[in-house]
């Protein structure tokens, strides 16, 4: 390889990947991450339903887990796309902030240059302008607001709104939304249930399932659980293209990382690129992979991209690593690690989790093996 740093590419969302993102951001800003904007809950579901948008939430978060934070500018304005405003108040009062974030005068924004100041207020002075009295301002994210306001200035375009907002931040890597279209994801569970909405199966800001999960699709919405086709973006498409390797990682294991590969055309063009594909299965509890052992995470992980072409991809061409610790791991299900030696797979079984870690990864001891298995073509993946 003549690269100076391995594109790696991760397939995600969510929180799980940060610490990791943040880890490789020191050494490596050729990573990029593929992210998913099927999110139905929080503020991204109150933005979804004024603007009829992706969700951007996921994105945001990945954004800012790369910032350059040893700028005190780019530190303070990470600080204020992390700011939500407050759950209970006065819905005035609550305007009456995103005013003074629209007008340049908020708090939030002292230590600004100028330009930032003038970039970052017009974006709330249009959202202001758009969202009029349809938009309950209760805990929203400041980050999405601005993410959302972006998509609209871009004639409802979500690549425009990400650029800008990681040159601001010095962002260390690259972002790119799974898909341009507007979807929802739908589950179907062991007993039959059928549940449309992410929000009603991560296990957060509802119950955990009652059943383990049995299949996953893109739907329209949260009241039309009937599967529709959405495409992968050609940006994401080029990431996977120029890929030296590509990794589905820890995170909520439908939710996140299945739902990122989900829209059509990336599963063809995970397989066109023979580089190594590596899957980390997670440790801890994922309310998603209730009765999933790692063998039946890699059948669903295949499920999934079968769905984008049964007929071109199988198993050897989607998945050549998984990347465990059987010492120090605490996964989920009880595991059958010889069962996985079974696979047309290569299984890597290395420290991953730390005494500070509590039995978790710690990405300080993941970073340097992906780098190591990108910089060698995966010859590097001896146990």
């Amino acid at each position: 390889m003549n690269k100076e740093h391995p594109a790696i590419v991760f397939f995600s969302g969510g929180t799980a990947l940060n610490g990791l993102a943040a880890e490789l951001a020191k050494v490596n800003p050729e990573c990029a991450y593929i992210i998913t904007t099927f999110d139905s809950g929080g503020s991204s579901a109150a933005l979804r339903e004024v603007f009829d948008m992706p969700a951007v939430g996921d994105v945001r978060n990945r954004i800012l887990a790369l910032a350059d934070t040893d700028s005190p500018e780019k530190a303070n304005i990470v600080a204020m796309l992390n700011t939500r405003l407050p759950r209970y108040a006065d819905r005035t009062a609550l305007y009456g902030q995103l005013s003074h974030l629209a007008n340049g005068s908020h708090p939030l924004m002292d230590g600004f240059s100028e330009v930032v100041r003038k970039i970052i207020s017009e974006r709330f002075a249009l959202f202001i302008e758009l969202a009029g009295d349809s938009f309950d301002p209760v805990n929203a994210s400041l980050g999405n607001i601005v993410l959302a306001a972006g998509f609209m200035a871009h004639q409802r375009v979500l690549a425009p709104p990400i650029a800008q907002l990681s040159r601001l931040i010095g962002a260390r890597g690259v972002v790119r939304a799974s898909t341009v279209d507007n979807g929802h994801l739908a589950v179907r569970l062991m007993n039959g249930e059928i549940l449309a909405g992410q929000h009603l199966f991560t296990g957060k800001e509802s119950d955990p399932v009652a059943s383990p999960i049995d299949g996953m699709w893109i739907c329209s919405g949260i009241d039309d659980p009937w599967p529709r086709s959405v495409h992968g973006s050609s940006l994401a498409i080029n990431l996977i293209n120029d890929a030296d390797m590509l990794v589905y990682p820890m995170g909520s294991f439908y939710s996140s990382t299945l739902a990122a590969l989900s829209p059509q055309g990336l599963g063809q063009a995970i397989c066109r690129n023979p580089c190594p594909k590596v899957f980390i299965p997670n440790m801890g509890f994922d309310p998603e992979l209730i009765g999933h052992d790692i063998n039946l995470q890699v059948e669903r992980l295949l499920e999934v991209l079968r769905m984008d072409s049964a007929a071109y991809v199988n198993l050897s061409k989607v998945l050549n690593f998984i990347l465990i610790d059987s010492v120090n791991g605490t996964y989920q299900q009880e595991q059958d690690f010889a069962a996985l030696e079974k696979l047309p797979v290569k299984v890597i079984d290395r420290r991953l989790v730390s005494d500070e870690s509590e039995g978790l990864i710690d990405p300080r001891l993941l970073a340097p093996v992906l780098m190591e298995l990108a910089s060698t073509g995966g010859k590097g993946g001896a146990s």
